[in-house]
This record gives structure tokens, sequence and C-alpha cells, in this order.
């Protein structure tokens, strides 16, 4: 793209966007013929990634503001077509209530019904809320757990699942062609519907039925990170009787700041800090954290040695459907994985004789892989990065129901004289101790796309034979499927290496890096061995971590 071709794109675009922030931040950088920052924010557009859209806040169609979300809009009305009826929530952060307003509006004057949640919620509660109201499409405008200087849409398909492909594609292709829309937006027959207590209580109605053994007795330290679950987590515990939660003050309410912490992705390291120091002072059984949108669940717990330590999205994965399999029967249960997930569930499946069934990274394929067989009762899913399903009412992941599900196993194991830690031991004792480290790999540039994009190819073109030393027994590539495995093509390259170690390299679909998901087994025979074994394995995976870091370096 040319200069002169982004000054006049940025033209057309001050034309027609409704916020007169960012149409002031345009005007002022083409008076000061700025050319790199407009070359930037005029490249290209956001796309669909991880079902909708999610990017920083700022003017142009490479940045999430009130004209993006009104072409996503329209491409979305386009695809559903007139007579139809879409649910609408949002988050709190920095925009929502202005994506909101548009969308809704957009919709309603495309002859399109919309039921709009008069306040903030979880994305969780909008999943629900679209087969409860059997509607058409759901939209939720989030950014998950972004930085605050970022926002976005998650969009669900009338079967209450997120959006896919090959839909995903048609309606991008939509919004790229569909004309800009003026800034008063026309009125349409499409009406507008605000949303009772009663779509709330039914969500919790559903999901607290889950909870069959509580203990009142059991104190959580919890935080939602300055997100919206603090009020529905609040509700189905005191309907429970799960536990007594004791609140982060400094975190209970939403702010769009995310003002104590760096990150409020509570994988990232410090951020469950807060709450661990709560879980200590009050001599909390248990530690919970929700991403700020509350569809993701952290979990940290204290050890023998009177310290604490958060669990890895695997280990809560295993603790959650161990129990599961506990409180169901019958042999037509099935649980859902990814790729990258940890080899532990699917063995805890084969000794309950439990289908298993393992797909690509994210909901929006876990969901259709769980329900694709009407024979079979999806009765967990989960993915390594905090995502767990543990009810079928919510048709994605829901990080408030999880909370429900490890407070009763928190519980159940207090009544027997047990604790989470103990839980992990016999799991490890019985089907190895699997040792998981997960890696992000930062790219800074202006184009992180092409250089990640060019770092992967040239990987599989070197045609690595060892790794840290240790050689490769076989690579799974993921851009070259075999058509019996049933899965899509995906920039995705699995490594089996010596020593029962497996690494699965990936670009992630909303940020720019490359993540590694590494896993190590190994056997323990007595639980006196578990410390020093776990951290030999741990010392492997991080040198192999910053072997294949320095390898991709050397390919920039």
């Amino acid at each position: 793209m040319t200069l002169d071709q982004a000054e006049s794109q940025l033209k057309h675009w001050v034309e027609h966007d409704p916020d007169p922030i960012t149409r002031a931040e345009l005007v002022g950088l083409l008076n000061e013929s700025n050319s790199s920052e407009i070359e930037e924010l005029f490249k290209s557009r956001i796309q669909f990634g991880t079902a909708g859209l999610r990017g920083a806040l700022g003017p142009g169609p490479n940045r999430m503001n009130q004209l993006t979300m009104r072409r996503l809009a329209i491409g979305l009305a386009q695809y559903l077509g007139t007579k139809k009826k879409v649910v609408i929530g949002r988050d709190a952060r920095h925009k929502s209530d202005d994506f909101f307003e548009d969308l809704a509006a957009i919709m309603t004057g495309n002859n399109i019904d919309v039921f709009v949640f008069p306040k903030p919620i979880p994305t969780p509660l909008l999943a629900f809320a679209v087969r409860y109201l059997q509607v058409d499409m759901g939209i939720m405008i989030t950014a998950s757990h972004n930085p605050s200087s970022d926002n976005g849409c998650k969009v669900y398909l009338n079967d209450g699942a997120q959006l896919r492909a090959p839909i995903d594609e048609e309606i991008d292709k939509l919004v790229s062609e569909s004309e800009f829309p003026h800034i008063e937006l026309p009125l349409g027959n499409g009406k507008r519907f605000e949303i009772d207590e009663g779509v709330e209580d039914a969500y919790c109605k559903a999901i607290t039925s889950s909870v069959t053994q509580q203990n009142s007795k059991i104190l959580i330290a919890y935080t939602p990170l300055h997100g919206v679950a603090m009020k529905l987590v609040s509700k189905v515990f005191n309907q429970t009787k799960a536990g007594k939660l004791l609140t982060v003050e400094s975190q209970k309410d939403p702010d769009p700041e995310f003002p104590t912490v760096h990150f409020p992705n509570p994988e990232e390291q410090g951020v469950m800090d807060a709450v661990i120091d709560l879980a200590k002072s009050s001599n909390a059984d248990l530690a919970l954290a929700n991403d700020p949108d509350g569809d993701r669940l952290a979990v940290a717990i204290p050890t023998t040695t009177g310290s604490w330590r958060t669990l890895t999205g695997d280990e809560i994965g295993a603790l959650l459907f161990s129990h599961i399999t506990k409180k169901s029967e019958g042999d037509n249960r099935k649980v859902v994985t990814t790729v990258v997930c940890s080899d532990l569930v699917p063995k805890i499946a084969a000794s309950h004789n439990i289908h298993h069934k393992s797909t690509l990274t994210g909901f929006k394929w876990i969901i259709p892989t769980a329900y694709e067989d009407t024979a079979l009762e999806p009765i967990f899913c989960y993915e390594e990065a905090l995502g767990y399903a543990t009810n079928t009412a919510v048709r994605d992941k829901d990080g408030i129901s999880a909370a429900l599900i490890m407070a009763e196993l928190t519980a159940v194991l207090k009544e027997q004289g047990r604790s989470l830690e103990d839980q992990l031991v016999d799991l490890s004792l019985t089907y190895g101790h699997h040792v998981t480290e997960t890696k992000r790999i930062r790219f800074e540039s202006n184009q992180p796309k092409k250089i990640i994009s060019k770092i992967m190819e040239d990987f599989r073109d070197k045609s690595v034979t060892a790794v840290n030393e240790m050689n490769v027994l076989k690579i799974e590539d993921y851009l070259l499927q075999k058509p019996e495995t049933g899965l899509p093509n995906s920039d995705l390259m699995v490594l089996h290496l010596e020593n029962d170690v497996r690494v699965s390299i990936r670009p992630s679909g909303t940020e720019p890096m490359i993540k590694l998901y590494m896993e190590k087994v190994v056997t323990i025979l007595n639980r006196r061995d578990l410390s020093s074994e776990s951290q030999k394995g741990k010392r492997v995976l991080e040198e192999t971590g910053i072997w294949i870091e320095n390898f991709f370096k050397e390919l920039v």
C-alpha cells in the first residue's frame, strides 16, 4: 500500500467514524504527515481470530473502534438475514458500552430482533443465553484476558458454540465487501428487548445442579481480577453452600484499567499473588481466580510444606475430570481435550472406559467435537489454557461452573482427611507424573505475524533431528494432516523426543507470540521421590524451551 492510498483510506474512514476521539487522532496524523503511523493503522484490518475480533483500541481498520465494530455488525447482519434474533452482552472494558449500542442499533436497523443484557455480564452467561433464548446468534463484547488497552467480541452460533470455520471466513468476506455505514445509523423494524433476571436465574440453576456434595465450612480465597464474574460467583456459591468466599477487596469490582495487575491473565507470573496472599493470611483451603470475563479458572493450593502453589491448566483439568468420573456413570461418557493438553486425562479416561477425543486448540473446535455424536454424553472438556466445560448447559468454557466443581472436590477430599495435593500425588503414582511447562516466546515487531510465519516455515525446512541433545523420534505436522485424523490443517507441530518428552509448537491466535507446550512423563514409585523427580523434569523442559527459543531467534 502506498502512502497516497493509505491517506485516501484515512479520509474515507474519518467520514464514517462516529467517535470524535478516534476521528481527531486520524486528522492529527494526517496534518502531521505521520506516514509510518498512518501505514501501520491502514495496511490491514483486524480479522477473525478466536471466534471473533480482538485487538488494541485505536483508530483505523487495524484497531478496535466503533467503525471496526460497526463493519463487523453489518457483516453479521448480512450473514443472518432479516427476521432473525440475536442476544448481545458486554463486559466492563473501555468502549464496551459504545460497541454494545452500535451492535444493537445495526441489528435492529437490519430488521433483526435483539435481546440485550442491561448490565455487564460474564461470557458464560451469554453463551448459555443463546440456547436458552433460542436465538440465531450471540455476540459478547469482550477481550477476555487481554491487556486493558484491548477490546473485541466473541460470536456464538445458534447451537451455543463459538463461531468456527468456514462460517467465520464467509462473514469476514461480507465484512470486507460491505459499504461503510453512515455516522447516523438508519432505523429499522427490528425490536430491542432487555433481558430480565430470569435468564441469569436459569443459568445459576443449571450449573448449581451439578453440585451434589458441598461443605459450607470450606474457606475459599477468590478474585475476579477486576472483571465481571463477582456477582454470579457469589450467587452460585451462596445457593449451593459450596464454601465461604473470601474476596480480594482491591480486585472485586469491575475496572477496565485492571490497576493491580500488569496483565489480567491468571496464567501470567504474579497475577495470582493477591489472592494467594489472602489465602495464606486466612488459612484458606483453596484459592480461585476467574479471568476478567469469567470463562477461565485459575487455582492455587496449599502444600504440605506450608507454601502455596499455582496449578497448571493440565493439573486442574486432571483434578476436575478425575472427580467428574466419580460423579457420573455409563459407557456412553465422553471427554474432549486438545492436541497440546497433557496425556494424563486420556489415561484417566481409558482406565474408566470413557471415550476420549482430541482436537485442535480452542473451544471453537472442542465443543463441535464434543457434540458430534449424539449417542455419547460429553461429561468434561478442557484446554490447558485454564478453560473447562463441566456442564452441558454452557457449550463453551465456563470458569464459574468449574469453580463450583473445584470447591466440591475440595470439600469431598477434606471430609476424607485428604487434600488436593494428595489427589495429585495419587494421580501421579497411578498414571505417571506428568510434568508440564508452557513457554510463550513473544516477538516485538511492526509485523509479528509475518516474522512468526517465517519462523515456523524455516523451522519446518530445517528438519531438526535433535532438540536440547534429545533425538527427535517423530514429528507430527498438522499442516500436513492425513484425512483419517478428521482434523483440519493447522499451523502446529508436535515433536516427540527421547526420554518421554513431547513439545507442541504453535503461533498464538490472538497475540504476537509462539507458544510451546511441553510435557515429560516420569515414573514415580513412592511419594518421597515426587519432588526431586518433578524438579528434574521441570529443568529438562525449561532447558528445552530455552533451546527452542534461541533456535527461533537465530532464524529471525
